[in-house]
């Protein structure tokens, strides 16, 4: 018996239309580069949201010399971690707030590539502890402890990077 695939006219109803192909490569492809780049625009705009205030911030702060009186102060922490004073400005930015409001209060300073490198590495493993540590708190773990722990251990690891980079450079 011959079987009559589906794409056959007898195979089908009366006025049924034929099966629609699969969508061509091409077509996919100009899909999901506008939902990429509508992805990655929704991203930008959130954290511009941080980064842009945070940077405005931190520059009229600079202006009105409270990040000099800061530096001041912060000056003999930041030399263990080989940083300048001003750096305390985007440690504890990203301490209290975020990752992005930090690195948008580091673009206002004049930091090497170095500079940046160690104070990332604390701010990585010290960030958002409000948040965080309110959250531990409501599952039953002692949120400053934790929060503690993370600032020493971002700090140790920061001096651990300097050290390091020092010896390779």
């Amino acid at each position: 018996m011959i079987r009559e695939d589906d794409t056959t006219p007898a195979a089908r109803g009366p006025g049924e239309p034929l099966p629609q192909p699969p969508h061509s490569f091409w077509g996919a492809a100009r899909r999901d580069l506008r939902l990429g780049v509508l992805s990655g625009l929704r991203t930008f705009l959130e954290l511009a949201k941080v980064m842009i205030p945070a940077y405005g911030i931190t520059l009229v702060l600079d202006r009105l010399g409270v990040i000099a009186r800061l530096a001041g102060v912060a000056r003999p922490l930041m030399q263990v971690l080989g940083l300048p004073g001003d750096a305390a400005v985007p440690l504890v930015v990203g301490y209290v707030l975020n990752i992005y409001a930090a690195v948008g209060s580091m673009q206002a300073l004049d930091l090497t590539m170095r500079q940046i490198t160690v104070l990332a590495v604390a701010i990585l493993i010290g960030h958002n502890l409000v948040v965080e540590g309110a959250v531990l708190h409501k599952a039953g773990m002692n949120g400053f402890a934790f929060g503690a722990l993370r600032i020493v251990a971002g700090l140790v690891a920061a001096i651990i990077a300097d050290l390091l980079m020092g010896a390779v450079s």
